[in-house]
């Protein structure tokens, strides 16, 4: 029983462990979507993956809203919401945080809507001016997409320090590559990133890859230690079964395992042929007669005549009559 149910024990620990390895290889799902829609001329400001701006500006705000945002679509006379006491943090007052959302408002064809300044823009971030130092927050990854070299230029440096098309157009035509940032590849002091397109892999990804390989490490010697306990579980058993079937011919008495002194009473219990003949059992005969050895068959039944025979009545009828024993 104690071999039984450490293997039941092991067998629970090992769906738990299951059970956090899939969290930890399927992270929590985000929820970041774009509802806004760019033209196909403006094809060019996708990132690597293929996110639109729009979308792509989603990606860059969701780092600071619990991995969810969405964003919204434009109709005419709307504008993306300025930085303010209620919205303003690292990721909105970004470079990139505001190159994406102003080419987001530009690309959905949307004629009446306008494009912030950039001073505007920064003026929201009074909370602390170091957010709108950077492209994108420092300590923060972004998993999913990557950021056009364009969308990481100091909008200061734009004309007018609005974004505007044209500009943006030119620097993607002297570097088309996108940024991946990470917390090691990110640059602050207002200088730009590396033009080179960045091969460090997210955070999350490396998580998933350590989770899996950390989870199959421990499965593996879960299920060995399970093994190796099964094969104890069946050793005692199977040793078990080889006891009781070496005693399978042995006779073993129901009281307290031994012979009681006084077999008197047994004699009256004796049926069969021996009972016939009178003949006293011993114990050693009845384990005999138990367990007839081969070739070897009981005493024959004495003879029994039932002839019929015929008598005749008084009245002269004739009678069938079988004798009495």
């Amino acid at each position: 029983m104690v071999a039984s149910s450490g293997f039941y024990l092991v067998m629970s620990v090992i769906l738990s462990v299951l059970i956090v390895s899939a969290v930890q290889v399927h992270p929590v799902k985000r929820n970041i979507v774009s509802y806004a829609i760019c033209m196909s001329e403006y094809s060019w400001m996708d990132d690597s993956q293929g996110n639109s701006p729009c979308l792509t500006v989603a990606y860059v705000e969701a780092p600071c809203y619990g991995n969810t945002y969405e964003q919204q679509i434009l109709v005419n006379g709307d504008m993306y919401a300025l930085p303010n006491s209620s919205n303003a943090n690292a990721c909105y007052c970004s470079w990139s945080s505001y190159n994406l959302m102003m080419a987001c408002t530009l690309c959905q064809g949307v004629i009446t809507s306008s494009v912030s300044e950039w001073p505007a823009w920064a003026a929201g971030c009074t909370t602390n001016q170091s957010w709108t130092q950077e492209y994108f927050p420092s300590g923060l990854v972004l998993a999913g997409a990557s950021i056009p070299y364009w969308a990481t230029t100091n909008p200061s440096t734009w004309t007018y320090e609005t974004f505007n098309i044209l500009d943006a157009n030119a620097t993607y035509q002297k570097n088309s590559s996108s940024i991946t940032p990470s917390a090691s590849s990110l640059s602050s002091g207002g200088s730009s990133p590396s033009s080179s397109r960045s091969s460090s892999k997210s955070i999350d990804v490396g998580a998933i890859v350590g989770g899996t390989i950390g989870g199959a490490a421990a499965l593996s010697f879960l299920a060995f230690a399970a093994y190796l306990l099964y094969r104890r579980h069946a050793y005692r058993k199977g040793g078990y079964a080889l006891a009781i079937n070496q005693q399978g011919m042995t006779f073993i008495p129901s009281s307290h395992n031994r012979i009681p002194s006084d077999i008197s009473d047994l004699v009256p219990s004796i049926s069969g042929p021996l009972a016939m003949y009178r003949q006293s059992v011993y114990p050693s005969q009845q384990y005999r007669t138990a367990y007839p050895p081969p070739h070897r068959s009981f005493l024959p039944l004495p003879r029994m005549d039932v002839s019929v025979y015929t008598t005749h009545t008084g009245n002269g009828q004739r009678s069938d009559a079988i004798p009495m024993v």
